[in-house]
């Protein structure tokens, strides 16, 4: 599977996307439509193969550089290279529920950052407008990654909103995610968890010491047990 390592705005970034997968909640599809460097949809695809999988870029260079592994199940619109805003007024989005997960990490408003021309299809103002007022109109969990700024905070004042410190090379940028769902129980992937690398090791530390005390113990026993936590976990 190719993803563009190099590719601006990529979200391959130590700790960050640790933090924006910790943040999707369980769902069957999973959609996402500024494709890039594909950092984050690669890494579900690599634990949740079950998944439903619909990418699309504006790009098609972008898009054909992506390659999906021979065992990821992929939606019908499952390449594309559409606009976004065209995408989102898709019936099957329209009517999605919270089964379906949508992921968005558009070129950033150029007044949150250095350089105005970044990509091939570049988004005004006006276009982060329509983007967001489409948005609004789903009923599907949606979690879009944008710097802090005026614009995103007004316009999704009524959703949950993490704020991240990121370093990209010599600069620190604040980055939020912003999501229309409250901080999910339940996580499409348990693979990233804990808010640090140092907090990662202490789960693992803990899940380790449970799994060697539950293997210590005779089969019926160890399997009651499970069956226990199996039912409180339904």
């Amino acid at each position: 599977m190719k993803a563009t390592k190099n590719y601006i705005g990529n979200k391959k970034i130590n700790g960050f996307y640790h933090k924006i997968i910790n943040e999707i909640p369980k769902h069957k599809a999973y959609y996402e439509l500024f494709l890039g460097s594909g950092a984050i949809a690669k890494l579900l695809m690599e634990v949740c193969p079950k998944t439903w999988y619909s990418l699309n870029d504006k790009d098609w260079q972008v898009m054909s550089s992506f390659e999906f592994p021979s065992n990821i199940k992929i939606d019908k619109n499952g390449v594309s290279n559409i606009d976004a805003v065209s995408f989102l007024k898709l019936k099957e989005i329209t009517t999605a529920g919270t089964d379906t997960f949508i992921f968005m990490d558009p070129p950033y408003l150029h007044s949150t950052r250095n350089s105005p021309n970044l990509y091939k299809f570049e988004m005004s103002d006006k276009d982060h407008v329509q983007l967001l007022k489409a948005v609004l109109q789903l009923k599907c969990n949606v979690m879009i990654v944008h710097p802090k700024c005026e614009l995103y905070d007004k316009l999704l004042s009524d959703w949950r909103k993490v704020q991240v410190k990121v370093r990209y090379h010599n600069k620190t940028s604040i980055e939020c995610l912003y999501m229309n769902y409250e901080k999910p129980i339940e996580l499409q992937t348990y693979k990233y968890l804990g808010t640090d690398c140092w907090d990662r090791q202490r789960i693992k530390r803990k899940r380790d010491s449970l799994i060697k005390k539950l293997l210590a113990l005779p089969v019926q026993e160890r399997n009651k047990i499970i069956q226990s936590v199996i039912e409180i976990a339904k």
